[in-house]
């Protein structure tokens, strides 16, 4: 499963949910794909600046990286949207997301420990 491929299937299923209900999502990578592209220490020096500078957030052309991923870890959480989340709120949907590794919550998680533990028991030959 791809992102691409969850988002198309999350359209149709869309359209058969009734508007004001609450859809129930674990965090799978590819229910998280993320709208905008949220810059990380990994990120180019210029690419930072411009981000910042599109979102008015002031900056010094002389910081450093280290500087700009300071100022960017305390606004970037405006701009952390998710794309099924986006889609889901313009058909009056809410999603509702689980902890990760809730087991309580999210059962599978319960058979993950259980088929983890087998590999392990059982892999001799690593």
């Amino acid at each position: 499963m791809d992102a691409q491929r969850f988002e198309n299937w999350f359209e149709s299923l869309l359209s058969r949910v009734e508007p004001n209900s609450v859809i129930v999502m674990d965090n799978a990578s590819y229910h998280s794909r993320l709208v905008e592209h949220l810059p990380t220490m990994a990120t180019r020096k210029l690419e930072m600046q411009s981000w910042l500078g599109e979102k008015g957030n002031p900056f010094s052309e002389d910081m450093v990286k280290a500087e700009l991923i300071s100022i960017i870890r305390q606004h970037r959480d405006r701009y952390r949207e998710h794309v099924v989340e986006t889609m889901a709120r313009a058909k009056g949907i809410t999603i509702l997301r689980l902890p990760p590794y809730h087991c309580e919550l999210n059962p599978i998680e319960l058979i993950w420990a259980q088929v983890k533990g087998y590999v392990a028991r059982e892999n001799v030959t690593y």
